[in-house]
């Protein structure tokens, strides 16, 4: 979940209500919150598919719902602003969306708002500017029509955000902190917006121009966002658009290359009044039903609910089921024992997990998803590692190839317990195929290749193997502290002590014994 500080005085600026029941509240609809010691500040836990909730407007206006019981409604205006999307993206970064939004009163909180929700919006729907990176200018200080196309790294130079003297694309990503950041982002033809004049309002995904630094006197703002979605850069814009409406702006479309870019448009549903019955076990009826959904910020006509744009999360009619629930309130749904009969048995085990916890260890559970990185930090091989297509994130890419590395990332996060930290996991691997696989590990000031030499053999005589030893170099292991296991003939895995650089990459300062054997 994200975490989302907002000040109470902001909350109460946007919707009445005192700041014990804006905790109950907001924790009952789904966003754990907590005061923090200052007393003034909320912390508030995120989901995220809210995305629309990462900024104390999104909040406000959430809580303001459910209270009054009267959803949020936008106007947007005719556009009147131009832009343009050149081709030259289409290979960079080629989805663009934009809109104008006037008249905003702006003050620190509101500036302080606008960062923290550009910010975690980059974070998380934006996959850390990857898939969505957002600007926001003050368009009184430039001049239409915009253009957003692609040029190369040195063919332009302007005054980064903060900074006092003009760079080019290559200067920044050499030497500003947000181009060493994200240059691995841009490719040989940088993305770059620019106003009439071809003056330079962004270069996305890594730094606006100082030109259209928002300042306390802004009042008139121009929204851009790119990205790879074009589905996501409209959701972000969706979004940022609604909440600026939140602070009393007016809301306006532009035209992008010649045709209005629409903002916010609902997604009509058929009231769910029967499948809300029979999922949920209450009876309601269809007043009921669309005064629920009013709670949670849909319009109502008649049999249909009309869930506001700025929810990007609303995809199935089982997503208003679940919205019927959080305002019905999960604590007045009355328990009862299923009508279904069910015979259990037992899950057999390993007897190496009783063995083991015999031993004095921990049993842990870990992703199967990792990512090379990973593994190279533990020096485990990976070229036969299983791949995936399509990964959503840079941590989860491949299968993993060990079990080794996710026990180290286990003790470097809790390095700081009370020791000795003894821990095991069994599970499967991929090298492509699949095999399953038992790691354990010991972490103390006396963990040694002794000390998991006999917790090895102790693990071969109990389960009547016939154990031999050899001495083998493998991975991250110290050399001459790792040998090779040997079950019944066949080599089954290896174990020794743990090499200082690998631990090292791990953040970790006491020595540290594991193995890792085939089941």
């Amino acid at each position: 979940m994200a975490q989302l500080q907002i000040a109470y005085s902001d909350l109460s600026e946007l919707v009445s209500c005192s700041k014990t029941d804006a905790i109950e509240k907001l924790t009952m609809l789904g966003f754990p919150t907590e005061e923090m010691e200052d007393g003034l500040t909320l912390n508030v836990e995120v989901t995220p598919n809210r995305p629309d909730c990462l900024c104390v407007e999104g909040i406000a206006r959430t809580l303001r719902c459910h209270i009054d019981g009267t959803p949020a409604v936008y106007e947007v205006g005719k556009a009147k602003i131009e832009a343009s999307k050149d081709e030259s993206v289409s290979s960079v970064r080629p989805a663009f969306g934009c809109a104008v939004v006037r008249g905003v009163s702006m003050s620190d909180s509101i500036l302080r708002s606008i960062m923290q929700m550009q910010e975690k919006l980059h974070e998380t729907l934006g996959r850390k500017r990857r898939k969505v990176a957002i600007g926001i200018h003050d368009i009184d200080r430039v001049q239409q029509p915009f253009k957003y196309y692609a040029c190369g790294r040195e063919e332009i130079s302007f005054v980064p955000l903060e900074k006092t003297e003009k760079m080019t694309p290559l200067e920044i990503m050499r030497r500003h902190e947000k181009g060493i950041a994200y240059a691995h982002l841009v490719r040989e033809k940088c993305p770059m917006i620019v106003d009439r004049n071809g003056d330079v309002l962004s270069f996305p995904p890594i730094i606006n121009g100082e030109l259209t630094k928002l300042t306390p006197s802004t009042t008139n703002l121009f929204i851009d966002c790119t990205g790879t979605s074009e589905e996501a850069v409209k959701q972000a814009v969706n979004i940022i658009v609604s909440a600026l409406a939140e602070r009393g702006g007016k809301i306006e479309e532009m035209l992008l290359n010649g045709a209005p870019y629409e903002l916010l448009r609902e997604k009509k549903w058929a009231l769910p009044v029967k499948e809300s019955e029979r999922l949920l076990g209450i009876k309601l009826d269809s007043a009921q039903v669309a005064a629920l959904l009013s709670k949670m910020g849909y319009r109502v006509e008649g049999n249909a609910a009309y869930a506001p744009g700025y929810r990007v999360d609303i995809m199935n009619e089982v997503d208003l089921i679940e919205d019927v629930a959080i305002a019905y309130g999960f604590n007045n749904f009355e328990p009862h024992l299923p009508e279904v009969s069910t015979i259990g048995h037992v899950n057999p085990e390993s007897a190496y997990h009783e063995l083991l916890v015999g031993l004095g260890f921990d049993e842990v559970i870990t992703w199967m998803l990792s990512n090379p990185r990973l593994a190279d930090k533990a020096a485990e091989p990976h070229a036969h590692s299983v791949e995936i297509e399509n990964p959503l994130t840079e941590d989860y890419t491949a299968f993993r190839t060990s079990l080794l590395p996710n026990l180290l990332t286990v003790l470097s996060d809790s390095k700081n317990e009370k020791l000795p930290i003894k821990i095991y996991e069994a599970g499967p691997v991929a090298l492509p195929h699949l095999e399953d696989r038992l790691c354990f590990a010991s972490m103390s000031a006396k963990a040694s290749f002794s000390e998991i030499k006999g917790v090895v053999l102790s693990l071969a005589e109990s389960t009547g193997k016939t154990a031999e030893v050899k001495a083998e170099e493998h991975g991250g292991f110290l050399k001459g502290r790792c040998a090779a296991l040997i079950l019944d003939g066949k080599k089954a895995g290896y174990f020794g002590e743990i090499a200082p650089d690998v631990l090292s990459n791990f953040g970790l300062e006491q020595p540290v014994c594991a193995a890792e054997i085939k089941l």
